[in-house]
């Protein structure tokens, strides 16, 4: 049975990367909220987010004994060893830029440098004779000639950079790098809309469309996100007809919000049966959430027969991490633009 667990960061993201540092590839999602500190009277204001990770059996023991490990990776080098290299970066250049910093805000705040607060003499003025002595502002700019002269030090100490090391060996036909050729030809997916009172459709089998809804909700600052079709969940109304849909655009109107109705299809034999539903939403956009660990030829087959109902925007797509073959749902047809909790690029 599945195990669920909280968890707390400053973003959904966060939360993402932890969840999967903690409890393996496996861990996703399912519940989310935001949660703000007001401070004291506007001070110190501060939002972050708690979210319900669940984990799937055999993968939190496995993420556990990772994160255990986890610490023995980022010991700190002994000394003399290849990670002391960076200590070399204390160069005279550096240092001479520091210093040169520091004289220049000393003079811009009217007080003199270390070296420049005594005369030859040994005489160091009074605290009267310095208020009373004009000190006239010092430009700061990276034209001068002494800032050349260091960025050309700089230079000599450390060197060109590599040049591009260009590839010996022609691909063949069919190989990865030319699927990466045609990755620049897609066509774009539209972003999720945002403004206040779009419906924003996620349709998907089983309970796949949640996920997705909730991680748009986080990434636009916040979302009415519902449930409709198949698909229940505490905490969510439930959007059952276009005057449910109706009620919703309303509300978020109302609280400047988006709504972001998570459509459960079922079984893809299911899907046919939603058409009457989907088409009274009249949602402004369509996502299709498609799982990418599924065989292609069975999620092909149920949104062709979706498209042939309704018109769909964009692919949502999920567990692309836990798959050898990630890139087969860009033969589905759609633009991706939603892939593993962030937004495609």
């Amino acid at each position: 049975m599945p195990k669920q667990f909280r968890l707390k960061g400053s973003s959904l993201e966060a939360i993402r990367d932890k969840a999967v540092a903690q409890y393996g590839a496996g861990a996703r999602i399912v519940a989310a909220e935001k949660v703000t500190n007001p401070g004291f009277g506007g001070l110190f204001a501060k939002d972050r987010f708690e979210a319900t990770v669940e984990v799937p059996d055999g993968a939190a023991s496995a993420g556990v004994g990772a994160s255990v490990q986890a610490p023995l990776a980022t010991a700190t080098p002994a000394p003399g060893t290849a990670a002391n290299a960076h200590a070399g970066l204390r160069r005279p250049a550096i240092a001479a830029l520091l210093e040169q910093a520091d004289q220049s805000e000393l003079r811009l705040h009217g007080r003199g440098g270390g070296h420049g607060a005594a005369s030859g003499s040994g005489h160091v003025p009074s605290a009267a004779a310095q208020a009373v002595e004009p000190v006239e502002p010092v430009p700061v700019s990276t034209a001068r000639a002494d800032f050349a002269g260091l960025l050309a030090q700089l230079g000599a100490e450390y060197g060109k950079p590599l040049a591009a090391v260009e590839p010996s060996l022609a691909l063949p036909a069919g190989a990865p790098g030319e699927a990466v050729g045609q990755a620049k030809t897609r066509p774009k997916a539209p972003a999720p809309l945002t403004g206040a009172g779009d419906l924003v459709l996620l349709l998907g089998l089983g309970d796949d469309a949640l996920g997705p809804a909730l991680e748009m909700s986080l990434a636009a600052g916040g979302c009415d996100v519902r449930t409709s079709g198949k698909l229940t969940a505490f905490g969510h109304l439930h959007v059952a007809d276009r005057q449910g849909a109706t009620a919703a655009r309303a509300s978020a109107v109302a609280t400047g919000q988006a709504v972001l109705l998570a459509f459960g299809l079922g079984s893809p034999r299911d899907v046919a049966g939603h058409a009457a539903v989907i088409a009274s939403l009249g949602a402004d956009q369509a996502w299709v959430v498609a799982d990418a660990r599924r065989k292609t030829d069975d999620t092909a087959a149920w949104l062709t027969a979706l498209r042939n109902l309704t018109a769909v925007d964009a692919l949502a797509v999920v567990g692309s991490q836990d798959t050898l073959t990630p890139g087969t749902v860009h033969g589905l047809g759609l633009p991706v633009g939603w892939l593993d909790g962030r937004k495609v690029d």
